[in-house]
């Protein structure tokens, strides 16, 4: 059974987080955005909060990333605008302006008149009363004089006529005439209820005719036989509505209340507020205006199996017209938002105002469509946050769920897709626990984001399509599955990185166990052929030095050294052969593959020159000797790996190509240079630094001679340094060719260019003595070393 577990440990780990996230998916989803009651103080807990406010922001941006589309051509918003104010005044206005408007809008053919306002104050009869006034000051006149009753008798009747007239009833006079209006109303919670009070019992019996209690079933005639107080809904205590006259002349009664997410923004609509007093549920304005459209009257729709609302019928005496969904989980439907206001065909309630309308053109901007009749005037209290815009009309979120009433075009989780979502969980853990601990680093990422992409694609790609699916869930359980596959996964390589730690620390050395640890395969004897480039440096005048010191003293100043130097060689890739006394050998291009391992290794020499530099001014401080170094550079073919016995063995390498940089180290002496390259490394970085041909030479041990380089810096030589190169090296040509006069003169051009060069100093000094002694016949120019 351990055996078991261990083996499947990544699956089982992966399963469980998969599992955590499932459950939580689940709790999320049965968790209402919004508090079933208005108002209410009652949070969801802080991490289903999280949830929902990360989801919601990813809903915003997938209507951004959806863009801007078309809406229902049969939606129309005529806006009380800054154009109107400004024709008729600041908001309010005279209720029969507004019945004006509305009968307008009727005649033009508007199949359907939303009313995204509330008159709920008495109309200011101030005119009234001014006609009033002037008619009683009349009659006072005419009791005084009577022969002038005949001549103001029509002046009389004119005053009498205004003085008598109603605003607020000329408005209940156009919606009584016009059942295609939707008056709207403005519901209220039990803590605004004291402010209300006085007039409940009022609205409450206005209500009584607007409120759904029944709830029809698919068969005509047939309904549920379920008490309406029972079925869950958007809480509120009831509803502030208009003036009595005008409540009882609008045939049709929407709420335009909206439940706001808890980050502030307007994500989706209650299609019914559920009322207590009286009881029964309202239908909102958006949804009353679409069945005024269609002339059909509003079902509410109830599921018997979960004992919710699932959303609203809009019947007419030809049948259903149009449904309108409502998750289960709570009673909002999101809004499909085609866009931002900008995006409906809006028309200035001024416009339909004028005095010489054209009424023709007005019935081709209305005729046949749902109107919806809002403020949209700045500084108007009614705005709000969307996710194309962070202040906005209230009306255009109206709008925009009335669009997708009328085009059908709406925004939904069916309920199949939740298991959809958590198989997406569980199979994407499975497949991560399988491919995870089996593939390299870069692949490890790139399968978590391959999943990643692939899911947010089918996400996005359903969207568009009006299919809302999980965004926050499914990704959190992704990344929490692949975090814990990839921390047990490293925790597994760490553990047997301790065990090898532990059974090998004894007998191989510090500076090779990492790379053990790395490659566990790899310890074994023997090694590979590869090309690589050694380097070898040591410290000048060493063994005078450690005479003159004590052995305490010795140490710590070759500490001092070795520690610097030691920190080249890593910062620039190098792998620490060893230490052989004062020197080091170090190499590149193993065990990591470094195809530019001879750059590295010339940028270490010349690093070494610089540290000395900085050692030497310490040195000096107090009162050390200063020393410098030499160092050998060569690139070839070489064997690598772990050399020894079976029980003991470094990580190193060998061959002729390893002693032929041991050798450059040791010809500095000769040449009177520090760092000396061979042709082979040469050729590998002559575009990278600034290097001058020495001669050709044949190193102890060997037949065949190289050519020699000495490497002065990094970079491309100019200048002076360039033409001393040329110089120098048309001079070693003419040395060699036994034209010693000329090759003097060119050596001791480039003293006057590099004063005090040694290899030109001395190769000067070898033409004149030549001139004065030539070499025999068999002298072909190369230098031949003498010690290792």
């Amino acid at each position: 059974m351990t055996s078991f577990l261990s083996r499947r440990r990544f699956e089982l780990l992966a399963l469980a987080l998969a599992a955590a996230s499932c459950a939580l998916h689940v709790w999320v989803e049965r968790t209402p955005v919004v508090g079933l009651a208005a108002g209410s103080d009652e949070d969801a807990p802080l991490l289903i909060r999280g949830i929902h406010l990360l989801e919601g922001k990813a809903t915003d941006l997938q209507f951004l990333l959806r863009g801007t589309r078309t809406p229902s051509d049969k939606v129309l918003v005529v806006e009380v605008d800054e154009t109107s104010a400004q024709a008729h005044g600041r908001w309010p206005w005279p209720r029969d302006t507004v019945a004006l408007a509305v009968a307008r809008l009727q005649d033009a053919g508007a199949a359907a008149v939303g009313l995204d306002i509330i008159f709920t104050d008495e109309a200011r009869e101030e005119d009234t009363r001014v006609w009033a006034q002037a008619l009683s000051a009349l009659d006072r006149t005419l009791a005084e004089s009577p022969e002038l009753a005949p001549k103001l008798e029509g002046y009389r009747a004119e005053l009498s006529a205004r003085g008598a007239s109603s605003r607020d009833e000329s408005l209940a006079a156009v919606l009584a005439g016009s059942p295609g209006v939707v008056q709207g109303v403005m519901v209220y919670t039990d803590k605004e209820r004291e402010q209300f009070a006085p007039r409940e019992a009022e609205w409450a019996a206005l209500l009584e005719p607007h409120l759904l209690r029944r709830f029809p079933g698919t068969a005509p005639g047939a309904f549920f036989e379920v008490e309406a107080a029972s079925v869950p809904g958007w809480r509120n205590r009831s509803a502030q509505l208009p003036l009595p006259e005008l409540a009882r002349a609008s045939r049709r009664l929407g709420h335009f209340s909206a439940a706001m997410d808890p980050d502030g923004i307007l994500r989706r609509l209650p299609v019914f507020a559920k009322l207590e007093e009286p009881g029964g549920f309202l239908p909102s304005l958006s949804v009353q205006t679409a069945a005024a459209a269609l002339n059909a009257e509003v079902e509410p729709v109830f599921d018997p199996d979960s004992g919710h609302l699932a959303g609203a019928r809009l019947r007419s005496a030809g049948g259903v017209q149009r449904f309108v969904p409502i998750p289960l989980a709570e009673p909002f439907t999101l809004i499909n938002y085609p866009g931002p206001g900008i995006a409906f065909d809006r028309l200035s309630i001024a416009d339909v105002l004028k005095e010489k309308f054209d009424s023709e053109a007005l019935k081709k901007r209305v005729k046949g469509r749902a109107v919806l009749v809002g403020i949209t005037l700045l500084g108007n209290y009614d705005q709000r946050v969307t996710p194309f815009k962070e202040f906005e009309p209230g009306v255009y979120a109206h709008a925009a769920f009335l669009s997708n009433i009328l085009s059908e075009d709406y925004l939904t989780r069916p309920e199949g897709l939740i298991s959809l979502e958590l198989l997406f969980m569980v199979g994407a853990a499975v497949l991560l626990a399988r491919l995870l601990p089996r593939v390299r680093y870069t692949w490890k990422l790139g399968t978590v984001a391959l999943l990643a992409a692939a899911w947010l694609t089918v996400d996005q790609v359903l969207f568009v399509r009006g299919i809302q699916v999980a965004t926050v869930v499914p990704m959190l359980s992704l990344f929490t599955s692949s975090f814990g596959v990839l921390f047990l996964g490293y925790r597994t390589v760490d553990q047997e990185k301790s065990r090898l730690r532990h059974t090998f620390q004894h007998y191989l050395d510090a500076s090779v166990m990492e790379q053990v640890l790395e490659h566990p395969e790899r310890l074994k004897l023997g090694g590979e052929r590869k090309e690589l480039t050694v380097l070898f440096s040591d410290i000048r005048g060493f063994t005078p030095l450690s005479e003159r010191m004590s052995p305490e003293g010795l140490v710590t100043f070759i500490n001092q050294y070795l520690t610097p130097m030691t920190g080249v060689v890593f910062a620039h890739g190098g792998t620490l052969d060893k230490y052989i006394g004062d020197a080091i050998m170090c190499f590149w291009g193993a065990p990591v593959d470094q195809p530019d391992h001879a750059l590295r290794a010339c940028r270490a020499a010349l690093g070494f020159l610089d540290k000395l530099q900085e050692l030497k001014v310490r040195w000096r401080a107090a009162g050390l000797p200063e020393v410098d170094i030499g160092v050998g550079i060569n690139t070839g073919p070489m064997n690598v790996g772990h050399m020894g016995t079976e029980s003991r063995f470094n990580y190193t390498v060998m061959g002729d190509a390893v002693n032929l940089a041991s050798r450059l180290e040791g010809l500095n002496k000769e040449y009177g240079t520090r760092v000396l390259i061979s042709e082979g490394t040469y050729l590998q970085v002559k575009e990278h630094v600034i290097a001058r041909r020495l001669g050709a030479v044949r190193v102890k041990g060997k037949q065949e001679p190289g050519a020699l380089y000495e490497l002065r810096a990094m970079g491309r030589a100019t200048g002076t340094d360039a033409e001393a190169i040329r110089l120098f090296e048309e001079g070693v040509d003419r040395f060699i060719s036994r034209d010693w006069e000329t090759a003097q003169v060119l050596f001791r051009r480039t003293l006057e260019l590099w004063p005090e060069d040694v290899p030109s100093l001395r190769y000067a000094e070898a033409a004149a003595a030549f001139r004065m002694l030539p070499p025999g016949p068999d002298w072909d120019g190369v230098f031949t070393a003498t010690t290792k």
